[in-house]
């Protein structure tokens, strides 16, 4: 079931207490305090599209709501990319995000994407500055088909998926604790990196990149 409601603190707070079933979805016109990764405050203003769904658990739910929200996009509009473990990119500038939390027997993933709404950050972009219309209820709708279709691939062909969208392989990049080139993606969803002649792995980091 679809839920729309006009304001809420966070789609990924509210979903897990009201939430009934499997597929149980969540869109709010606005947001009052959404969250991003590691805290961070997601700006929820009008015209954003933010949403969260309940599926069953997969330790590579981030990249499978990735790769349903590119793929959706990408119906109307080329050249997004994914940037490791959670942006929606588009011409270096961050477009979306994703947010995935594990509720035991459950997961639940959250969306907010920039339609119309203005996002107070130069690193930021949304839609409309590129002439391009998005119906957010159709996009929402679209975006369960693809994302339902992901689980029915094995970790091998989410991965190969991913990186077709990726941007971060073959560059160099920064995190808190070092510098390096990203080699690839390993098969558990890890950031593998080669560092001064060393392989790393990194799994949570938050990582940059200077140029795409």
């Amino acid at each position: 079931m679809i839920h729309i409601v006009d304001k809420i603190s966070s789609t990924n707070n509210w979903l897990p207490v009201y939430f009934f079933e499997e597929g149980d979805t969540i869109v709010s016109i606005k947001q009052s305090n959404g969250r991003g990764r590691r805290g961070n405050s997601w700006d929820s203003e009008r015209g954003g599209a933010y949403f969260s769904t309940i599926s069953c658990n997969h330790n590579l739910l981030p990249f499978i709501t990735g790769i349903s929200i590119v793929e959706t996009l990408n119906e109307f509009c080329d050249d997004l990319k994914l940037k490791w473990p959670n942006d929606i990119i588009y011409q270096g500038k961050k477009l979306g995000g994703v947010l995935c939390e594990n509720l035991g027997d459950y997961s639940i993933s959250g969306v907010g994407l920039n339609i119309t709404n203005n996002p107070p950050f130069f690193t930021a972009i949304n839609l409309s500055s590129l002439d391009f219309e998005l119906d957010k209820y159709n996009f929402v709708l679209s975006f369960l088909d693809h994302f339902q279709m992901m689980f029915s691939l094995s970790s091998e062909e989410i991965i190969e998926k991913y990186l077709v969208f990726d941007c971060l392989v073959g560059n160099e990049i920064t995190w808190e604790s070092g510098t390096g080139v990203v080699k690839s993606i390993g098969i558990d969803g890890s950031l593998i990196v080669e560092m001064s002649g060393e392989t790393v792995t990194l799994y949570s980091e938050e990582v940059h990149i200077e140029k795409y």
